[in-house]
């Protein structure tokens, strides 16, 4: 894994680049100014040796003339040392052909002869690789024939190390310059940069929470684009301000309307299971002495009172449920035929119940038992008189639970398929569907996420209405005691 480096903040890295720019460019100035006076200094010191050879050659001509060996010599021996300011090594006489004819000054040294017995015969300038000597040579003519050929070895080593330490000083020199101009180049770019790091500041505290604008006092100078950064920045900040007032205002409008609807699901909530009990009551009125009927019917009734108990507390608790889990069972699904049975049967619609639960399912039923009331409520509503709604429950071969209800309606709008998450609807129609709908949709989209449920909406089997079917996973039998 590849960790990613911490880079340095703009504050410092500007002036670091700043200062490290004007250091190279200083340096690299000064090194061109280093190689620019080098190559001056051979020009000049390859001036003073051919001038040096223009004297001595005035000397040397007469006696190669008139041809003494003798004569030569002495003129060779007077030349060394003979000129101020130059020192010679070696001065050396020969013809033409390559041949020694006269010699002065310090013994020959047979690495480094005179150019001229190397085969050079031309004029030549060449430096030692030590650079502390140089040989200067020159053809002597008589008119236009060459008649010797002298040579003149000369100590460069005194400007060799003035040269040396001139470029000692100068580097020196330059360093010191490149130093103090990057330190200058930082101080100004930090300068220049403080406007920038005066709204970068207050972005931070931004970002932290603590949204001000900038004061008057820290203000950058008008006219730059630091101030007007700045004044975006303010701009942004009464923005950020009016946008929160807006918020806040909305939010109490929200609460307002959440409460409202609180309201109604609890009262449609409540009302269901109390239309059940109130059918239980009639039917242990009619049963007179029957000990059976008013058994079942007194079952029924605790089973409502349960279940209104449950949705107060659930509401209480932000409809987090916080009762204890029980499972579902087959006396869950025939009560909700006898809560269903009162609103179908004055709708004049049919009921058709294939409820097969052998065995309690671990899945926490009362929510499941909201949201199969509220599937088939809806149900009862959309189908004609004369039609039929069926409920369909069982346990599929994956070990999870069906559960569907089916009408024979005109089919669920946009906006409902919206609210169960199967479909899309624009926001007029949503609007247009919303008083119809009711709560029951939103109820059961909720408890199917806390069930952790799939909800599928399909076409009628005969060609009508929809079939809504929940496919609820079992749960943790641990968590669901039996």
């Amino acid at each position: 894994m590849r960790l990613r480096q911490p880079s340095l903040p703009v504050s410092l890295r500007v002036p670091l680049l700043a200062a490290a720019a004007v250091f190279l460019f200083v340096t690299a100035t000064t090194q061109i100014a280093l190689r620019l006076a080098g190559h001056r200094m051979d020009l000049e010191a390859e001036r003073l040796g051919r001038v040096y050879l223009d004297g001595l050659s005035a000397a040397v001509l007469p006696a190669i003339r008139d041809g003494g060996r003798t004569a030569l010599d002495q003129v060779l021996d007077r030349a060394t040392g003979f000129y101020e300011g130059i020192r010679e090594r070696r001065l050396v006489v020969g013809t033409p052909e390559g041949r020694q004819v006269s010699a002065a000054g310090v013994g020959p040294e047979p690495d480094w002869l005179a150019p001229f017995l190397r085969g050079n015969a031309g004029p030549a300038w060449e430096v030692s690789p030590e650079r502390d000597a140089v040989w200067v040579q020159r053809p002597l003519k008589n008119g236009a024939e060459v008649i010797a050929i002298l040579a003149a070895k000369l100590d460069v080593s005194a400007i060799t190390r003035r040269r040396q330490q001139l470029r000692a000083a100068m580097l020196a020199f330059g360093l010191a310059v490149g130093v103090m101009g990057g330190a200058l180049a930082a101080l100004a770019a930090r300068h220049a940069m403080r406007p920038v790091l005066g709204v970068t500041s207050a972005l931070d505290r931004a970002g932290s929470g603590h949204i001000a604008p900038i004061p008057e006092a820290a203000l950058p100078p008008p006219g730059t684009e630091a101030a007007r950064l700045a004044a975006a920045f303010n701009a942004m900040v009464a923005h950020v301000a009016e946008r929160e007032r807006l918020t806040q205002r909305l939010a109490e409008r929200e609460r307002g309307a959440v409460l409202g609807r609180l309201v109604g699901t609890v009262a449609h909530e409540v009302r269901n299971p109390l239309a059940g009990m109130l059918t239980a009551v009639e039917s242990a009125h009619a049963a007179g002495d029957n000990p059976v009927e008013r058994a079942e019917a007194l079952e029924m009734i605790e089973r409502g009172l349960r279940q209104i108990e449950r949705v107060v507390s659930s509401t209480l608790a932000q409809h987090r449920d916080s009762g204890p889990p029980r499972p579902l069972k087959a006396a869950d699904l025939e009560d909700l035929r006898v809560l269903v049975a009162p609103e179908a049967a004055r709708r004049a619609v049919g009921l058709d119940w294939r409820a097969t639960l052998p065995s309690p399912f671990p899945v926490d039923a009362p929510p499941l038992r909201q949201a199969a009331l509220n599937l088939l409520l809806n149900a009862v509503a959309a189908t004609p008189a004369g039609g039929r709604v069926e409920l369909e429950a069982g346990v599929e071969q994956d070990g999870g639970l069906l559960l569907a209800v089916e009408d024979e309606g005109p089919g669920l709008p946009a906006a409902a398929r919206q609210r169960l998450g199967v479909g899309t609807a624009s926001q007029d129609e949503a609007r247009l569907h919303e008083a119809r709908l009711g709560l029951g949709l939103e109820v059961v989209v909720t408890i199917a996420h806390r069930l952790h449920a799939r909800i599928a909406v399909e076409p009628g089997r005969k060609g009508l209405g929809n079939r809504v079917a929940l496919r609820v996973p079992p749960a943790d039998p641990a968590a669901i005691p039996a």
